[in-house]
């Protein structure tokens, strides 16, 4: 039998036009739907209940239920890249670019939403308190951490990302009265996972950023921030965590205050210094 996301491309011509938003809401959201009735897949899409009905029957099911076993058995068949990668490029709307950037802004907003100011405010005093900062995190995570790891640097100046080939070298040398910032999204590295594990059992102060308090990381960390991911592409997005870190070391900035802004003149004046002799 063809997977739910064939069935839809074949049939997907041949549906109205609220059974194809029910699609498209059914490709672009897998992994809820399963526990989703048709009466809140119909308000998510905007369509009604019966339409969803409508659906499972027009693309040949003999049920709504029997539609739910059908996608529940592709997402456990199927590693979750692979079917968000069939999923977002199974039927391509118009609107596409559109509900990209809508989507990346709901992330902020809805990561915003679930953000006490005083959550950042004590994040931005254990990285001040730090003797020393350690990154982790790596892969897609990258994107998140190798900015944190400059930005700190910048304007702190004790600042390390943990080379992935060489994790086991720099978790031995964790100490109390240290930071480790980790990045943390699905698929959840292993070897993240091990390094927490590690900095706890040397009393480091752990800051995480992740996804679900179902992360294998938000027990572990002392400080955990939650941010939205969900994608229109086969691709997670780290926007929101992104935006997530610029708070912070806005945050920092205001608290650090004459510290901050001396460490960034002198990070200024070595700039000018290698600038100038890059041209001779």
């Amino acid at each position: 039998m063809n997977s739910i996301n064939e069935i839809i491309k074949q049939k997907y011509e041949s549906l109205s036009r609220t059974q194809q938003k029910a699609a498209h809401y059914i490709l672009e959201n897998m992994e809820e739907i399963t526990v989703l009735s048709a009466h809140k897949i119909g308000v998510n899409s905007n369509v009604s209940e019966a339409t969803v009905h409508r659906l499972a029957q027009a693309l040949e099911f003999r049920s709504f239920l029997e539609m739910k076993q059908a996608i529940h058995h592709f997402m456990k068949k199927d590693q979750r890249v692979v079917h968000k990668l069939a999923s977002t490029t199974t039927v391509k709307q118009e609107s596409w670019l559109e509900q990209h950037f809508i989507q990346e802004a709901e992330n902020i907003l809805r990561t915003n939403e679930q953000l006490e100011k005083k959550t950042v405010t004590m994040i931005a005093h254990a990285f001040l308190d730090a003797n020393k900062i350690w990154i982790a995190g790596w892969r897609m995570g990258l994107s998140v951490t190798s900015y944190m790891r400059f930005a700190l640097q910048y304007m702190l100046g004790n600042t390390m990302l943990i080379p992935q080939g060489e994790i086991a070298e720099n978790t031995a040398y964790l100490r109390h009265g240290e930071v480790l910032f980790i990045c943390a999204f699905p698929r959840y590295c292993k070897k993240t996972i091990q390094v927490v594990k590690a900095a706890k059992e040397q009393g480091v102060c752990v800051i995480a950023i992740t996804d679900s308090p179902l992360s294998p990381v938000y027990t572990l960390a002392d400080y955990c921030i939650l941010a939205k991911n969900k994608s229109k592409s086969f691709l997670d997005s780290y926007t929101a965590a992104l935006s997530v870190c610029h708070a912070i070391l806005k945050e920092i900035s205001y608290v650090g205050g004459e510290r901050i802004k001396k460490n960034i003149k002198n990070m200024e004046n070595y700039f000018e210094l290698f600038e100038e002799n890059s041209l001779e």
